[in-house]
């Protein structure tokens, strides 16, 4: 992966504003959970990062298409639910690799995170897409840009099909909204990563929404230019 430009893709959707020729310009993509390619996402399948239970549920069980979205009925919309299932069958083999990201890894990225000299920490489980970040940090030789993630703490966090009230968009006990807001907007501030691209408001026209972050000249120019 040396000097190859990864984009870690979240699910937060858009509308208005056009990102499939910016997304597929990277050179690696990782993806979470039960992304869906081609919704203005980019077309590029790439690498498919999936929390413990996702993994368990929709790859490593052999059961119905029923017991696979179950536990999910209460979380997704039922009707993406069941077309994802029913997509996911179909093109599993597209993607690169499918593999389940182990989120158990909040001490090691928090001694990371300590070692950069950064305030912040998880204080409780980290999402996928921020362990797959951290994976990727270990990697010193490739460049790390993130997309499609929530940035402000007053915002409630958005997820293609996930129905998401303020509880959920903070994390309801399992994640910390906050934690993860402020590690991402320190990472990309202290040059760990580039997280231009989340600052994209959706619109039509180039909007960004700043967050006390600078948005890098590489991304400006490829955002003018796709």
């Amino acid at each position: 992966m040396k000097g190859k430009k990864v984009l870690v893709l979240g699910n937060k959707p858009y509308s208005n504003f056009k990102l499939n020729n910016i997304i597929d310009s990277f050179d690696i993509i990782y993806r979470c959970n039960l992304a869906w390619p081609g919704k203005n996402n980019g077309t590029k399948f790439g690498k498919l990062a999936m929390c413990n239970h996702i993994y368990e549920n929709f790859v490593k069980k052999s059961v119905s298409k029923e017991q696979s979205i179950k536990p999910y009925e209460n979380d997704y919309d039922n009707a993406y639910l069941s077309d994802w299932y029913d997509w996911f069958q179909v093109n599993k083999e597209n993607f690169d690799e499918v593999f389940h990201q182990n989120e158990q890894t909040g001490n090691q990225w928090n001694e990371m995170l300590k070692n950069y000299g950064c305030p912040h920490k998880f204080t409780r489980t980290p999402r996928t897409g921020y362990s797959t970040i951290f994976r990727n940090l270990i990697n010193n030789n490739s460049e790390i840009y993130v997309s499609s993630f929530s940035l402000d703490d007053d915002e409630i966090r958005e997820s293609i099909g996930l129905k998401i009230d303020k509880a959920k968009s903070e994390g309801s006990g399992c994640h910390s909204k906050s934690d993860e807001t402020n590690i991402l907007t320190w990472l990309h501030n202290n040059e760990k990563i580039d997280a231009s691209l989340c600052m994209l408001e959706d619109t039509e026209e180039i909007s960004i929404k700043s967050n006390n972050m600078k948005f890098s000249k590489f991304i400006l120019d490829l955002v003018k230019k796709k």
